[in-house]
């Protein structure tokens, strides 16, 4: 089971160390930015009830490192880090915005108001907390040898040979949300699965799903799929081979748009096209995709309402600033009251913005943080994504193909749901309903992040490591 040496890794624990101080600092500075001041860190209770959200995950991310010095000790040393400083950033955010929307008050089962948000800190730690043992579970568990005893074939192959019992699963998930699935947000949108103490998204996994349905299929067909055919100078798609895949993909797409849900409908697209043009590099292919997607933007805008008013306020939100343009002026203002350097932690007002911890939690750390911390941010994320396509790279040989289309898929995922939430933040785009990854409040999309960190480390443990990133 443990087959290697024990090797420290030095460089992941020395950067794991940093980001457990800067956020222990940084949620002493929201503590004494609350309602109770100084007087809240005087005693020693008082400072562990301020830190423990933040140092119970960090000591876990500590345990992953160790274990991974145990387990895989190839595993890219840059990827934990960079997810614990997000994660970090999170939980920080999450608990300065709770105390401010406690007034918020929302119509209980019984009747009763209650506060909508009371406690969301708590849960977001455990949500944290759960998305490490996934992780975990993904990493250390010997899943290879287990196959191949039982099943004759390692985990990758196991992925890569039940690609359609995978995506009916998913596709399996969204229908029942038409028959089971809730709307807590009182959005309209029934997309959530109440399990009681828990809701959860079954798109959020869907998306995962796909990603491997696409690996699995682009690596079969990879040939085929970038050969073509061609008319004299003219090149033509292998309708054959791309049929099923464009239909099964299309049928993901058709339910998560039935649901409304379109920033997964968009996220979704992305990383097809992202996973196409890698598999057969052919440039054509993305701008036919592109185009198709503009085509059907168009019929969405006009026979959709929800897409019409998202676009609308998009362009103009001051025209309905008191009505559905309200989220979007409040985020501008809180945008350009944040300047360079931000109003400071917990001297902002970014709860005046509705759904700030989900929606707007980009804005919030833009107003608190400023221009500077804002652009650290996105680094951050930007260096996470290049570690990610960095994992995918490395992976050698041909024979590999699904783990290396895998790779690319996990780490698009990221990369487009940053871009699309922020996007819309930042009015680059039109806003959609998706969550900014280890950051944003939420729990299916926490775990289900975690679950994609656990399997790019899990790939990237048997890639080749850069001599520069030798112990």
């Amino acid at each position: 089971m443990f087959r290697r040496p024990w090797r420290l890794r030095s460089a992941e624990l020395r950067l794991l160390l940093i980001a457990l101080v800067f956020f222990a600092a940084g949620y002493t500075l929201v503590a004494l930015a609350g309602a109770d001041g100084p007087a809240a860190s005087t005693t020693i209770q008082g400072v562990a009830r301020i830190l423990w959200p933040s140092i119970l995950p960090f000591l876990l991310f500590l345990a992953l490192s160790l274990g991974l010095s145990w387990r895989l000790p190839g595993a890219d040393q840059m990827v934990l880090p960079l997810v614990a400083l997000l994660t970090g950033l999170g939980l920080m955010v999450i608990a300065r915005l709770e105390p401010d929307l406690l007034p918020i008050k929302c119509q209980q089962r019984d009747g009763t108001l209650a506060p909508c948000f009371a406690g969301i800190d708590d849960r977001q730690a455990l949500w944290v907390l759960l998305g490490i043992a996934i992780c975990a579970i993904v990493l250390f568990i010997p899943w290879d040898d287990l196959l191949r005893r039982y099943q004759r074939t390692s985990l990758m192959d196991w992925l890569d040979h039940h690609r359609y019992a995978w995506l009916t699963a998913g596709v399996a998930l969204i229908l029942a949300t038409f028959l089971f699935g809730v709307d807590p947000n009182n959005s309209g949108v029934r997309a959530w699965f109440n399990f009681g103490f828990f809701l959860f998204q079954p798109s959020e996994l869907l998306k995962i799903v796909l990603v491997i349905f696409l690996a699995s299929y682009l690596n079969e067909h990879r040939e085929v799929v970038a050969a073509g055919y061609r008319i004299g100078p003219l090149p033509l798609p292998p309708l054959p081979y791309l049929v099923p895949l464009i239909a099964m993909w299309g049928l993901a797409m058709g339910l998560i748009i039935a649901q409304r849900d379109l920033g997964a409908a968009l996220l979704l697209f992305s990383v097809f096209l992202a996973m196409l043009y890698v598999a057969t590099g052919r440039g054509w292919y993305v701008v036919a995709g592109l185009c198709a997607f503009g085509a059907g933007s168009y019929v969405l805008y006009n026979i959709v309402a929800v897409v019409k008013t998202r676009v609308s306020i998009w362009l103009d939100p001051w025209a309905t600033a008191q009505g559905s343009g309200y989220q979007i002026v409040q985020a501008i203002y809180a945008l350009a009251s944040g300047g360079v350097l931000g109003a400071g932690l917990g001297q902002g007002l970014p709860t005046v913005i509705p759904a700030v911890h989900t929606d707007f939690v980009f804005t919030a750390l833009a107003e608190e943080m400023g221009l500077a911390g804002s652009l650290a941010v996105l680094v951050a994320y930007l260096l996470l994504i290049f570690r990610g396509y960095a994992i995918a790279i490395r992976i050698p040989g041909r024979f590999r193909g699904f783990e290396q289309l895998l790779a690319v898929g996990l780490t698009t995922i990221l990369a487009a749901q940053t871009f699309i939430i922020i996007g819309g933040n930042l009015r680059v785009i039109p806003l959609t309903g998706i969550t900014l990854p280890f950051i944003s409040y939420g729990g299916s999309s926490v775990i289900m992040n975690f679950l994609i960190i656990g399997l790019l480390l899990r790939i990237s443990a048997s890639a080749p490591t850069p001599a520069a990133e030798q112990p």
